[in-house]
């Protein structure tokens, strides 16, 4: 009985060492977390998301896509207009449209202008052409042409039966036709007198039909034949 008190007071002293040690190993260290934040209270502050790039923040960055839209709006894509022209001069020219509506364009030094046709009439816009305008600008702020370019049509043949007016061999006749109205033509050596032998009586109050095409580049009217009714006798 003497020996055995010792013995189980060394067995408590070891299993309570042994309790102590496992108690010490489960404990969890104290390591950053994920992520960089720090686990400990260091005083450390938690770093936050990155910035995005590109955007307006404390720093001033503009974005890439805003100065985009800034400028398009200062140098948007040209408009393009079709129609025909109702009134034109050196500084504009107004297209009324397909349906109806009308828009004016401005005219400048810098914009191309093409007429198609004969090389001698020079590229000049009248009234009742068709055209192509390609413009920049704004309903708005308005439009300027960057380019015009008339667009030929047909030849249109008309007869015109009337009297004559005035009369400038090869170069001119004007009749005043059974409408109503005063039309003038151009004459050229081209043109044809019929019957031959008539030729010799036109003049001012000569009954004539003119056959004439029109050119759709110039909106003018030459003459290729003018046929001379005979005289009628009382």
């Amino acid at each position: 009985m003497k020996r055995t008190i010792p013995i189980v007071a060394l067995m408590l002293a070891l299993s309570l060492a042994f309790v102590q040690v496992h108690a010490s190993a489960g404990a969890a260290p104290n390591l950053p977390a994920p992520g960089g934040t720090p686990g400990g209270p260091q005083g450390n502050k938690t770093p936050g998301p990155p910035s995005t790039p590109g955007t307006q923040g404390q720093a001033g960055l503009v974005t890439p896509g805003a100065q985009a839209t800034a400028q398009a709006g200062l140098h948007g894509k040209p408009a393009h207009f079709r129609g025909t022209i109702t009134a034109v001069d050196a500084s504009s020219l107004t297209l009324q449209l397909a349906d109806g509506t009308s828009v004016t364009i401005a005219l400048t030094t810098e914009t191309r202008i093409k007429v198609p046709g004969p090389k001698a009439q020079g590229d000049v816009l009248l009234v009742g052409m068709q055209a192509m305008v390609m413009a920049t600008g704004d309903a708005t702020l308005g439009w300027t042409a960057r380019s015009v370019v008339a667009i030929p049509g047909a030849p249109v043949r008309t007869h015109r039966v009337g009297t004559v007016i005035t009369y400038t061999a090869g170069a001119s006749i004007s009749i005043e036709a059974t409408d109503g109205q005063t039309y003038t033509f151009a004459l050229t050596a081209d043109t044809k007198i019929l019957p031959a032998e008539q030729a010799a009586s036109l003049a001012v109050g000569s009954l004539v039909t003119i056959i004439a095409p029109r050119d759709p580049a110039a909106l003018t009217w030459t003459a290729s034949g003018i046929v001379v009714h005979p005289t009628s006798t009382p």
